[in-house]
């Protein structure tokens, strides 16, 4: 029995570092974005690109993602290059993005 109970273990720790290594690229993120005075709630993962996350967006507020313009700290111009993966800019959960349009 003590046999069976250290290979079930040694395969759980392989899926562990497994799923330790997945879960960068696939990174959820969980962000708050603020439009005409109300506060959405948008969840996307790091392989996203801007433009998967306007088109989130756009199904909460029916705004179109040409017409967004989206804001948020330190990053600048970024958010307008809608080929852009969302890993590659420094998102955080608890800072909110404000969207113009």
């Amino acid at each position: 029995m003590a046999t069976t109970t250290t290979a079930t273990g040694s395969s759980s720790s392989d899926q562990t570092t497994e799923n330790a290594s997945s879960s960068l690229t696939e990174e959820e993120l969980t962000l708050t974005v603020k439009w005409s005075g109300k506060e959405y709630t948008v969840r996307v993962c790091g392989d996203d690109s801007v433009g998967e996350l306007k088109r989130r967006i756009c199904e909460l507020t029916n705004v179109l993602p040409k017409r967004q313009k989206l804001l948020y700290p330190k990053v600048g111009p970024k958010l307008s290059d809608e080929s852009l993966l969302l890993s590659a800019i420094p998102l955080k959960s608890s800072l909110k993005m404000t969207m113009v349009g």
